[in-house]
C-alpha cells in the first residue's frame, strides 16, 4: 500500500483520500497492537485513535521528515501511545497509588478534582450544541462500542472517533488553560 498518499491527502486536506486510508490504517494498527502487543481490542482502537490524530497533526504541520517511511512512524507512534496508555491503566489500578489517596492529603485531593469539574463543566458550557450533545452522548455510554455511537449520529465510524477524540482535546486544553489561570 503507498501510504504517501495518505500524507499527501492530509497535506492537500483531501477528504476523499484521508476516508479512503483511516479505516486500513486503523485496521493495520489495532492488528498490530494486538499481535505484537497484546493488547485487547477496545484499548487498541482507543490508543490507534490518538495515534491518528498525533500523526495526522505531525503531518499538518509539516514536522514529518520522510514521509515514505509513515506507516514505521506509526507503528512506533502506535507502540509508544500503548505503553503510555498501559503505564497510565497502572497507575490508575495500583493498590500502592490508591493507598496514597487514601492517607494524608484526601481531602486536598478532592477539592482539586471538585475544582477540576466545575472547570470541565464551564469548559462544556463553551461547546456548540452538537459538540456538547454529542461528547455528552459519550460520557453516558462510555462503553458503547463507536459503530453504535456513529449509527445513533448517522456519521461513519472513523468520523465518530475523530469527532470524540477532537472534543476532547478542545475540553482539554480548555481545562488546562483554566486550570493555570
Amino acid at each position: 500500500m503507498d501510504y504517501v498518499k495518505f500524507v499527501k491527502g492530509i497535506q492537500e486536506n483531501n477528504e476523499t483520500l484521508i476516508n479512503e486510508y483511516i479505516p486500513i490504517i486503523t485496521g493495520v494498527l489495532i492488528k498490530f497492537l494486538k499481535v505484537r502487543h497484546g493488547a485487547d481490542h477496545h484499548d487498541a482502537e482507543d490508543v490507534v485513535q490518538n495515534t491518528i490524530i498525533n500523526v495526522t497533526e505531525k503531518i499538518r504541520k509539516d514536522k514529518l521528515n520522510h514521509p515514505d517511511t509513515i506507516i514505521f512512524y506509526f507503528f512506533t507512534t502506535a507502540k509508544n501511545e500503548y505503553f503510555k496508555f498501559l503505564k497510565q491503566k497502572k497507575e490508575n489500578t495500583d493498590p500502592d497509588s490508591v493507598e496514597k489517596h487514601g492517607k494524608e492529603g484526601d481531602q486536598l485531593h478532592s477539592l482539586l478534582i471538585q475544582e477540576k469539574q466545575k472547570i470541565l463543566e464551564k469548559c462544556m458550557e463553551g461547546l456548540t450544541p452538537e459538540s456538547k450533545d454529542y461528547i455528552t452522548y459519550w460520557f453516558d455510554h462510555p462503553r458503547d462500542d463507536a459503530s453504535v455511537v456513529a449509527e445513533h449520529f448517522g456519521i461513519s465510524v472513523n468520523n465518530a472517533w475523530t469527532k470524540k477524540h477532537r472534543i476532547i482535546k478542545i475540553l482539554k486544553n480548555c481545562v488546562e488553560k483554566k486550570w493555570h489561570n
